[in-house]
């Protein structure tokens, strides 16, 4: 929730709803980078990608002639990365931003820099440019907020915290409040960051803004998830998808809600018309596995080899979602476990805790089980989930 514009907010919104998300992020979504060798075209009339009429006018975009400029163009193309799941567009965001990263002081500047490191997982680099921006300008909330994101899905909740508490000083009560029960949610006080949010939903003198209201929906379907009350989850995704609905992390979060019930007609139905995104593919992929859909043959191996383009062409591989296929579409627990591994050294959120156990407890990794175990009662984490999993291990 970058506090310029609203349309300037949407972004880093979506990333701070995850906060168990809306900042991506969807802010994503992705981490333990795998990179291999360089790919080189064959020729220089070899196509690599061909964009669709929307993504070309969105490319279309004005002349810089000032920073203002610049973060105009830059917000533009960050949305456009989330909307469409498309990295290539930070590229562009990075470009019009980079003149004035250097000489100027903008907090809009910097947030922007660090909303893109975000993104693409260069978290010490997106925590050290929040942190120089702080030192300089400690009232600057939304740093604070940002930080305070970056902390959780590391799974630093006492500094994450200190964070949330320290954007006080310049962003709404709701927001705070908000960010405060994500912390709780993952720190054993889960039914009070329920009840919480709650009484914030129920309070009709609130004026929260749209931003603020879809993350306060997104972490309710998100909590009622962790405590097994899917029909609540059900009716809280569907108020958050109501402005936004074709929202790419809510739109997987309940393809996954259908996955865990069984309702695979439901995800393939949903998902069936994105098969151009990774993550509605491997979900896809998943779905029809599992009700021996047609089609399933041919979602395995197109999810399998956009892993392998992904390779050569040196393109960030999200170890979440691999270990995800590795494990429920290719029956391969031990590499999954690898790629679960390598994921949680870089992100502690719950999807990445459910991966790391279902992968342990199929390839029967005591030593990886004990640790996930240690982070749960170290935080005292309920997740109906991940409780299933540790008692799955222990029959």
């Amino acid at each position: 929730m970058i506090r310029q514009t609203d349309n300037e907010n949407r972004g880093t919104c979506h990333r701070l709803v995850l906060m168990a998300r809306f900042f991506v992020v969807l802010f994503s979504l992705l981490s333990g980078l795998a990179r291999a060798a360089p790919y080189t075209p064959h020729s220089d009339d070899q196509i690599l990608a061909r964009l669709s009429p929307a993504e070309q006018a969105v490319g279309q975009a004005a002349p810089i002639h000032s920073e203002a400029d610049a973060i105009r163009n830059a917000r533009q193309w960050i949305d456009t990365a989330r909307s469409r799941e498309d990295a290539r567009f930070l590229g562009y965001a990075q470009a019009v931003l980079s003149p004035y990263l250097s000489s100027s002081q903008s907090a809009p500047v910097q947030l922007l820099q660090a909303e893109i490191e975000q993104y693409q997982h260069a978290f010490p680099q997106a925590r050290l440019r929040l942190t120089q921006l702080l030192n300089k300008r400690p009232d600057e909330g939304q740093a604070w907020l940002m930080l305070a994101n970056l902390d959780r899905i590391q799974g630093r909740f006492d500094t994450a915290r200190q964070s949330c508490q320290r954007a006080a000083t310049s962003l709404p009560p709701t927001t705070v409040i908000i960010c405060l029960a994500s912390i709780q949610s993952m720190t054993g006080q889960l039914e009070q960051a329920w009840s919480t949010l709650l009484r914030l939903e129920d309070n009709q003198q609130l004026s929260l803004q749209r931003s603020e209201r879809q993350w306060l929906y997104t972490l309710l379907a998100e909590m009622a998830i962790q405590q097994g009350l899917n029909s609540e989850a059900h009716s809280y995704l569907e108020r958050a998808l109501q402005p936004s609905p074709n929202d790419p992390y809510l739109r997987y979060l309940q393809s996954d809600l259908w996955l865990s019930e069984g309702a695979h007609a439901d995800v393939i139905s949903s998902l069936q018309s994105w098969q151009d995104r990774d993550n509605a593919l491997l979900r896809l992929a998943v779905a029809a596995k599992r009700s021996q859909h047609p089609d399933a043959s041919r979602w395995r191996e197109a999810y399998r080899s956009r892993l392998q383009d992904s390779q050569r062409a040196g393109r960030s591989i999200h170890h979440r979602e691999q270990a995800r296929f590795l494990l429920s579409v290719m029956d391969q627990p031990q590499q999954a476990l690898q790629a679960a591994q390598a994921n949680w050294q870089e992100q502690r959120e719950l999807s990445d805790l459910r991966i790391l156990l279902a992968s342990a407890v199929k390839e029967n990794d005591p030593q990886t089980l004990q640790g996930a175990r240690d982070f749960m009662d170290k935080n005292n984490l309920r997740d109906v989930m991940a409780q299933q999993w540790t008692k799955e291990e222990q029959r």
